[in-house]
């Protein structure tokens, strides 16, 4: 038997041959496309990226002094960081990285503007106004009836200092109050016919004083900077009686007794 009509022909072979189209495109989608957008994806991230702030005020003791908690996450490197609290530089106390404190011993608002190493700024801010830097307030439905003066005082922070309210008669004589309760917050006063001035402080010493003149049932009041407040009843007072409240106020410094003080 020929030995060539004998070999069996092989038998063609489907589904092995991988088309080289598909070979060429898995190259070009894994050297050159995904790499091009991770790169490209980074770079805008790292090139756009902004830190975050976060300012945190505690409560404080005393309403007078508190700090700030200021934590910085950022993933590059600060380049600078800037805090100010209406626009003076606050000294920041490093504790671990991205955090920091700083002592607040007056109202007002906490600015704080970190730049990334890649340019990028950020900025936040927060307010205090946990400190008690207002005096006592009198409320404008006092009453003068029969020689007496009843008002209210009332301070929503630290609270009223009852023992420093005191009284200055026209002529400069000092002039204790009848009675303060300290539960309501209502001092009576026995009246002087040409004006009384009275005087009160709260627990952190800020001061006030409101003069009162049976005329007419006036009243204003005067922050311890000599700043001039408002009128109550009949308005702004005339000059002779403003005359005489300046004067009753640099002359006045004793204190009476008989006070009457319920709790």
């Amino acid at each position: 038997m020929d030995q060539r009509t004998s070999r069996r022909s092989p038998s063609p072979r489907y589904g092995l041959k991988t088309p080289k189209k598909q070979d060429g495109f898995l190259h070009l989608l894994l050297f050159y496309i995904l790499p091009f957008l991770v790169f490209n994806g980074l770079l805008f991230f790292f090139m756009t990226t902004k830190p975050s702030i976060t300012i945190t005020v505690a409560t404080p003791n005393d309403y007078q002094n508190t700090s700030a908690e200021i934590e910085v996450r950022s993933i590059l490197p600060i380049k600078s960081m800037v805090t100010t609290q209406e626009s003076v530089e606050l000294e920041l106390e490093k504790v671990s990285r991205g955090h920091y404190t700083a002592a607040i011993t007056h109202n007002g608002v906490i600015e704080v503007t970190v730049v990334g190493l890649n340019g990028m700024t950020a900025a936040a801010y927060e307010p205090v106004d946990v400190l008690d830097e207002s005096p006592p307030s009198i409320g404008e439905d006092f009453s003068i009836e029969e020689g007496i003066l009843t008002f209210t005082v009332e301070d929503s922070q630290s609270g009223v200092d009852f023992n420093s309210i005191r009284g200055t008669a026209s002529d400069g004589t000092a002039v204790s109050p009848l009675s303060v309760n300290k539960s309501t917050g209502q001092v009576s006063f026995e009246m002087d016919s040409n004006g009384l001035t009275v005087h009160a402080s709260d627990m952190c010493g800020n001061a006030f004083q409101a003069s009162f003149y049976p005329e007419g049932h006036q009243m204003i009041t005067t922050e311890e900077d000599g700043s001039q407040g408002t009128a109550a009843e009949s308005g702004n007072v005339s000059p002779e009686q403003t005359e005489s409240s300046e004067s009753s106020e640099s002359s006045g410094t004793g204190q009476g007794s008989g006070v009457t003080i319920l709790n």
